[in-house]
């Protein structure tokens, strides 16, 4: 009882000390409290029993503490437990500090970081904001993992010697070696990371990386020593050097550098890569291939915006070579663009947007020359205007576009300048919405060696005045006896307009890009663009139907002209259209229905189911897509495939499961399928996904990638594909350094 009053007396005092006298724990001097405090024969000052040291916020636990006041050092005989300003945990024995606790050693080092990593070791000694663990092992896993008899971390790296730099916050360490489950990974004399507790960029080298290309009997090798440049608090930079030499072949290098600005109202980001071959023998051409992917957006100013994207290669796949992930790799051309936007220059919702755009090739089946050069593209939209219940809009529009070699869609040279002038105006009566809207296109074009047929090519300047008319009125209603809660909503649209057929002798360069569908099935003008405009006199007629969780929606149109260019270009052979018509249903689930009927030939044409749901293992989608068309009763296309996709939910805590694949039902092949799993804890990661691409031809085998990633928190990922290729094909084998990312591990600290 007196030895708890006493402990519970003590607190107190030392709380209400601490509150009344702040001063003094800010002061340079320490404070010694303890059970007991005495001086031993040399008058070194003995604490015993409940001792505590305390400096600022610096603060030394121990049952024995002895301070030497002749040379100021602190001596502790037992185990003890520092904590340091930056609220990290020491434990050791036997250890000695300096008065200024900057200066230490000690046995049996336990440190655990503010960010919940562990260093552990036999020896610890501080000089100023140096720590240096011997035979010390960091990890920064909580989770542990027992094998036998023995409990181990996930992962954990062991050093000959540890060095954590605490001001400039690196964490150096010599001959380390890797274990994963206690199991050795890999070995490497010396390894540089950040320190856990590095908040801010710190220039320096990253993560080196080894691969080795195995071919034959012949042995190549390729390196990669990335180092990292904090050029300012808006600006970073990234230089990689990868020397590939070895395997009897002349040694080549690669070289990537990627920049990062952050800019007032926007930002600035250029990735270069090339190839030389500085090594090679009597080699005077030493620049071999690249390519400068640049993206700069920034706010001029409170109307004007600058937008550049560029993306440039020397060589027809080289983005595909070098960056096979990018979204680039997939493009048919690349496409450098300079646009300017400007917004509220003359009136609050005016819009003006110029554009310069280049192009080139990026897969080998295109040809360059038919690329085209925009110089300049300009579109002014002068904002809404409503007067007398009439809302009108205007826009203005120029373009020059030119390319080397002309097809029969486009000329070598075409410049445009258009004017249009839109009006609405909406009514309501007989309890209908009536609207009246009109489009009138004046236009003028100037141009050159447009291809017609074979060897004859066209150029002149043509003039066109394109007025289009439409009337719509739709009427919504409920039958509350039986429907309460669904609303009908028919709609009818009558459009007229010149029954002038688009000229072949005008190049199309903004109207390519058109689909019938519900999306477009009301406007006046159905194409995507104004070069070729809807010649059509039609009525469209069509009903909506919802609620509060169905949608649903039925529409046809019926052609008077003979000659529409828009209603037989997409499919449509008779006067009457095909049906077009969408059901969605939507709750926890979701699934939506979209078809296309020809009720002249009574088939359907193209039919999309699409489903996703949240189940209680993971998320689920899948989309069915049936689509076929005829020419005099033989089938011409056929197509009917199934997309299906999985993602499941965390298991076993850390554990996903996601699953993805597309199959043709007609060709009976699994044309493309992944399965991958994920595990995340809160220090180390691992996918493994497996993808595999099929091939209609007998003669060409099944591509399948094997991908696996290790990711180590505070150290970085590890990446290797084409791990299911033939013996033969292995040298293309090798892993990837990724940059330190945290973000994808568990927090559970």
């Amino acid at each position: 009882m007196n030895k708890y009053f006493k402990f519970s007396f003590l607190k107190v005092f030392l709380i209400s000390f601490i509150i009344i006298f702040p001063n003094l724990n800010n002061a340079e001097e320490i404070l010694i409290y303890a059970d007991s405090i005495s001086y031993d024969e040399n008058e070194n000052i003995v604490a015993k029993g409940n001792a505590k040291i305390f400096k600022k916020n610096e603060i030394i636990i121990s049952e024995l503490i002895i301070y030497n006041k002749l040379e100021e050092k602190i001596f502790l005989p037992s185990n003890f437990l520092y904590k340091d300003e930056n609220n990290n945990y020491f434990e050791g024995e036997n250890g000695s500090f300096l008065k200024n606790l900057n200066y230490a050693e000690f046995d049996n080092p336990k440190i655990k970081l503010n960010d919940g990593s562990r260093i552990i070791g036999n020896k610890f000694k501080r000089d100023g904001y140096i720590d240096i663990i011997t035979k010390g092992v960091y990890t920064p896993c909580n989770s542990r993992i027992k094998i036998a008899n023995f409990i181990c971390p996930t992962w954990q790296l062991e050093g000959e010697k540890i060095l954590h730099d605490n001001q400039n916050l690196f964490l150096y360490q010599k001959h380390s070696k890797m274990r994963v489950i206690n199991t050795p990974v890999f070995y490497i004399p010396y390894i540089v990371t950040p320190s856990p507790l590095r908040k801010d960029r710190k220039s320096g080298f990253l993560t080196p990386s080894l691969a080795l290309n195995f071919f034959d009997t012949k042995t190549s090798q390729s390196t990669s020593f990335p180092y990292y440049f904090n050029l300012a608090i808006d600006k970073e930079l990234t230089f990689t050097p990868i020397i590939n030499y070895g395997g009897g072949v002349d040694a080549s290098q690669r070289f990537v550098l990627d920049y990062n600005q952050i800019l007032s109202g926007g930002n600035f980001k250029t990735d270069l890569t090339f190839d030389s071959n500085f090594e090679n023998q009597n080699n005077n051409d030493w620049f071999s291939d690249a390519s400068l992917i640049t993206n700069y957006n920034k706010n001029i100013n409170e109307k004007y915006r600058i937008k550049i994207d560029s993306a440039l290669q020397t060589s027809k796949n080289y983005i595909q070579i070098t960056k096979p992930n990018d979204d680039l790799s997939y493009t048919n051309s690349l496409r450098t663009n300079f646009n300017i936007e400007g917004f509220n220059i003359r009136k609050l919702d005016d819009n003006l947007n110029i554009s310069l755009n280049f192009y080139q090739t990026n897969q080998e089946n295109e040809d360059n020359k038919t690329i085209p050069i925009v110089l300049p593209k300009i579109k002014y939209h002068t904002g809404y205007l409503s007067k007398y219940g009439n809302v009108t809009d205007t826009s203005y529009e120029f373009y020059n576009i030119l390319r080397e070699k002309s097809t029969l869609v486009h000329a070598e040279k075409q410049q445009k300048i258009s004017h249009k002038y839109k009006i609405s105006r909406k009514l309501i009566n007989f309890n209908s919405r009536i609207s009246i809207d009109a489009e009138i296109y004046n236009q003028g074009y100037n141009t050159e060696r447009k291809l017609i047929s074979n060897n004859e090519y066209k150029s002149g300047s043509y003039y066109r005045l394109f007025p289009i008319l439409g009337v719509s009125t739709e009427t919504p209603f409920k039958i509350k006896k039986y429907f309460r809660s669904i609303t009908f909503n028919p709609k009818i649209h009558f459009v007229a307009a010149p029954s002038i057929s688009n000229s072949n002798k005008i190049s199309n360069e903004d109207s390519t890009n058109n689909d019938f569908s519900l999306e477009n099935i009301y406007r006046l003008n159905r194409y995507s663009g104004n070069d070729k405009l809807d010649n059509s006199k039609r009525v469209t007629y069509g009903i909506n139907v919802f609620s509060e969780n169905l949608k649903s929606s039925f529409s046809q149109s019926y052609e008077f002209s003979d000659n529409s260019n828009f209603h037989k270009e997409q499919g449509n052979e008779d006067k009457l259209s095909d049906l077009l018509g969408s059901i969605e249903y939507f709750d926890k689930n979701q699934l939506s229905y979209n078809f296309r009927y020809d009720l002249n030939d009574d088939y359907l044409k193209k039919q999309n189911v699409n489903f996703k749901s949240e189940l209680k293992f993971g998320n689920v989608e899948f989309s069915y897509l049936d689509q076929n068309s005829k020419v005099n009763n033989i089938v011409t296309k056929d197509t009917e495939t199934i997309n299906y996709s999985f993602l499941s939910k965390k298991f076993s805590r850390f554990s996903k499961l996601n699953i993805s694949g597309l199959y043709d039902l007609k060709k009976e092949i699994n044309k493309e399928y992944t399965i991958g799993y994920s595990y995340f804890d809160e220090c180390f990661g691992i996918n493994i996904d497996f993808n595999r691409k099929s091939y209609e031809e007998n003669n060409l085998k099944p591509q399948d990638v094997l991908t696996i990633m290790f990711s180590f928190k505070n150290i970085g990922s590890y990446k290797s594909t084409n791990l299911a290729v033939s013996e033969t094909d292995k040298q293309d084998i090798q892993w990837e350094n990724f940059e330190i990312s945290n973000d994808k591990f568990e927090a559970n600290n």
